[in-house]
């Protein structure tokens, strides 16, 4: 037993690859083309490379292949919406770099466990292994125009305290390892040797700790916030100094605790996220609207064989059913 056990996160973007847009027009006349937005031709070739692709992965197949027609408008879907955000993201002279690419990997491979287990869980969702970062990037270029949009909408410095305050868990972590025992007896006798031997922590916790979980991992917890443990041993490490090695009295027994070390950001350096969650609502608004904006202006024109385009949801629905909408045909121009 842990001070509180924590679960692998797998990254919210990952469960759905439908991006936010909107547009206008039903129909193609261009042969062999699964739909056009503005000057731009996705073939029914590069749909259905797509479709084959993001379906090789079994647990992929099992959950989106059962009905496939669904996830092909899903996927025609996201191609287009890739185009609107692309073309949005230029107007406002958005742009991405790989380094912002690499960075966002790094932090959902972080949420999901490890870069393997990144690329498992995005195969497991559509999310191919090489195309994994061409999704990211669409995803940070979206985020970083989402950004832009609300830049100028001023946010007072006692709300970003008070959201700094609210979320200190993401701020400020301390990374510890520990070695549970019953009684203190043997918690002194054990902090003695760490404090003698600081080398011996690690073949300690793996004979001495009640903790399974990570006794043979040196009794490794990672980095964590104040929430993620229990108060007494929350209170304890995060009082303590990096490098030091503590005893610790909880309701799991006792506790001997190497403190590694602690990582906090700054409210300076946290306010760009901080202001893009204070204005969640204000900021989807003005990207729902910027986009559709640009896919009106764009002409986004479907295939009547994979259905019709959602001006008001922003993706491919079925030609009949309650979810169709109407709208007009495209123009012999507009298809280019």
């Amino acid at each position: 037993m842990k001070p509180l056990s924590r679960a692998a996160t797998v990254p919210a973007v990952l469960l759905a690859a439908a991006l936010l847009s909107s547009g206008c027009g039903n129909s193609t006349s261009s042969p062999g083309a699964a739909a056009i937005v503005g000057k731009h031709r996705i073939s029914t070739d590069t749909l259905q490379s797509t479709v084959n692709d993001a379906l090789k992965d079994p647990q992929a197949a099992s959950k989106l292949g059962s009905n496939r027609a669904s996830f092909v408008r899903d996927e025609l879907g996201r191609l287009i919406n890739n185009d609107v955000i692309a073309a949005a993201a230029a107007d406002h002279g958005v742009t991405v770099s790989n380094s912002e690419i690499d960075n966002q990997i790094a932090q959902f491979a972080q949420q999901a466990g490890g870069e393997t287990q990144l690329e498992q869980s995005a195969a497991q969702n559509g999310v191919p292994k090489d195309a994994l970062r061409t999704f990211i990037r669409f995803y940070v270029l979206q985020q970083k125009l989402a950004d832009k949009l609300v830049a100028d909408v001023p946010v007072s410095q006692a709300e970003l305290q008070a959201a700094y305050q609210q979320n200190i868990d993401q701020f400020d972590k301390v990374h510890s390892a520990h070695i549970l025992v019953k009684d203190k007896k043997t918690a002194d006798m054990i902090l003695a040797k760490v404090k003698a031997n600081p080398q011996s922590f690690a073949s300690l916790a793996a004979k001495y700790s009640l903790d399974t979980s990570n006794k043979n991992s040196g009794g490794d917890l990672g980095f964590a916030g104040h929430g993620q443990f229990v108060k007494e041993f929350s209170d304890a490490i995060f009082n303590a100094k990096p490098g030091s090695f503590i005893e610790v009295h909880s309701q799991f027994g006792w506790h001997v605790v190497h403190v590694i070390a602690r990582k906090t950001v700054p409210l300076a350096q946290a306010s760009a996220q901080l202001k893009s969650q204070i204005l969640k609502t204000q900021r989807d608004a003005l990207l729902k609207k910027t986009l559709a904006d640009e896919a009106k202006k764009l002409g986004v024109h479907v295939s009547p064989r994979y259905g019709k385009w959602d001006a008001q949801n922003g993706q491919v629905v079925p030609l009949s059913g309650k979810s169709d909408i109407s709208s007009p045909s495209p123009t012999a121009s507009a298809t280019g």
